[in-house]
């Protein structure tokens, strides 16, 4: 067994189960187990729109000037995070027709839009504070701050529910979350000292 494989415990390696309750229109409660590969692509893409989002904002701060509209600046992450949605949608499409030679239908479409999904989502609250900017309720500066710190700690959150469902040790647990978060920590240190 290798190193990284030791430290990340891969040694007793066993796919997580997750299991969901759908309550239906008469009232009756199905569960249902979610496969592991689902769960797998709700976390990626939701890091992967945490980290866009992050970065798109930290490349638009230093051109963030008191007269710049926060309105501009919604549109600037609405658009970089819906292109990604897009792609991601594009990519599973086009993957998916390559692997099963048909369009995805029914339950693989449903889970596609919901792994997607998770990027749009990773941007709502960033989103929501720049809205709060341009009703007056913040400089576009602060919000923009406060949207990427706001992201930081998603990707804390993320890490910490992805390391909770894993076998690991503390200390590999609070490794992968040190490590998602610094590289957040990463993004906007750079940002502050360039700024």
């Amino acid at each position: 067994m290798g190193l990284v494989q030791r430290l990340l415990g891969q040694g007793r390696f066993e796919p997580i189960r997750v299991v969901t309750e759908v309550t239906g229109a008469a009232g009756e409660t199905n569960r249902e187990e979610i496969p592991v590969g689902q769960v797998v692509a709700l976390l990626r893409e939701r890091v992967y729109g945490a980290m866009t989002c992050l970065a798109t904002l930290a490349v638009l701060v230093p051109y963030t000037a008191p007269e710049t509209s926060p309105w501009a600046r919604v549109l600037d992450v609405a658009v970089a995070t819906g292109g990604l949605w897009v792609a991601s949608l594009l990519a599973d499409w086009v993957a998916h027709l390559g692997a099963f030679h048909s369009a995805p239908r029914g339950r693989a479409a449903l889970r596609m839009l919901q792994a997607s999904g998770q990027i749009v989502e990773a941007a709502v609250l960033p989103l929501l504070v720049l809205v709060a900017a341009a009703v007056g309720l913040l400089s576009t500066s602060t919000a923009m701050w406060i949207a990427m710190w706001i992201l930081v700690v998603e990707l804390g959150v993320i890490a910490l529910l992805a390391v909770r469902m894993a076998h690991l040790r503390w200390w590999q647990q609070l490794f992968t979350i040190t490590g998602l978060v610094g590289v957040g920590v990463l993004v906007v240190g750079i940002k502050i000292l360039a700024h």
